[in-house]
């Protein structure tokens, strides 16, 4: 019966290892695409053809708007830049949600000013004891991968 435990504790052990493995090589990309909160975000990065930024070894912070905060946007303009013949608009959009370099939220707690991949400056504060990208909200539970950091919004940042 010992035998039993611990032949049962050896393969608990490397099961969990194997899993281990798994999480440390996701990417930000993988969790984009794997997380429901960011199906939107996800649907975007490819339609712009920037999974590219995504899945490769440069560090990335993904500034990612949730579902919930592409439902804020007006009506009909996500099916708009979703559109092939404003594949540059929403490039642009895409590239102001992105980073260079992994950012924790504890990190980007000590900024003032983010460089977007797009070339913009974003502003970041403390506003009652809330983290704020521009306008966004980061919201809790930042996902964290091998080339970097994927931090949620609760809005999507326009300009």
């Amino acid at each position: 019966m010992q035998f039993q435990k611990v032949i049962a504790a050896l393969a608990l052990t490397v099961l969990g290892a194997a899993t281990a493995a798994t999480a440390q090589d996701k990417r930000v990309g993988d969790i984009i695409h794997s997380d429901a909160r960011f199906s939107t975000f996800a649907k975007a990065v490819d339609a712009a053809g920037l999974q590219g930024l995504l899945a490769s070894g440069d560090a990335v912070t993904v500034l990612a708007p949730t579902d919930d905060a592409f439902a804020k946007l007006p009506a009909g303009e996500l099916e708009n830049l979703l559109k092939p013949e404003r594949k540059a608009e929403l490039e642009a959009l895409v590239k102001r949600h992105l980073v260079t370099g992994s950012l924790t939220q504890y990190d980007l707690k000590r900024q003032r000013e983010l460089a977007t991949v797009g070339g913009e400056k974003l502003g970041v504060k403390l506003l009652g004891g809330s983290l704020r990208v521009a306008d966004a909200r980061v919201l809790g539970r930042q996902g964290v991968a091998v080339n970097g950091t994927v931090q949620p919004l609760d809005a999507v940042i326009t300009k």
